[in-house]
């Protein structure tokens, strides 16, 4: 898990507050499907404004659990979308979507 998030990092900064961290990964949990979908439907259309949109939104929201990887591959995606270069964007997109599961699971075994 270490390598997926700073789980001393992340109670640290939360002071503890399992209650706050259970809401936060409630929505992340919620919202990371829709904006995953929303970056594949922008790779889909060549529209490089919704992918780096998106990706940007989903690097905000990873942000708050310290988690770098997942954080880096947003990113990345985001990068890749602001310069439009969307040649080899899937393969970005499909990191960012596996280190996102990979937080995910991280999460859920930080609460339980």
């Amino acid at each position: 898990m270490t390598d997926v998030i700073d789980k001393t990092e992340l109670l640290e900064e939360i002071n503890g507050d399992i209650e706050f961290l259970n809401e936060s990964f409630e929505m992340l949990e919620e919202d990371a499907p829709t904006l995953l979908t929303a970056i594949r439907s922008g790779m889909e259309s060549a529209d490089a404004e919704a992918i780096w949109k998106n990706a940007h939104t989903m690097k905000s929201m990873v942000g708050n659990f310290y988690a770098q990887p997942c954080f880096d591959a947003a990113y990345t995606v985001e990068t890749q979308g602001r310069q439009g270069n969307l040649e080899d964007i899937g393969n970005s997109i499909d990191v960012l979507e596996t280190e996102m599961q990979k937080l995910l699971a991280a999460l859920r075994d930080v609460l339980m």
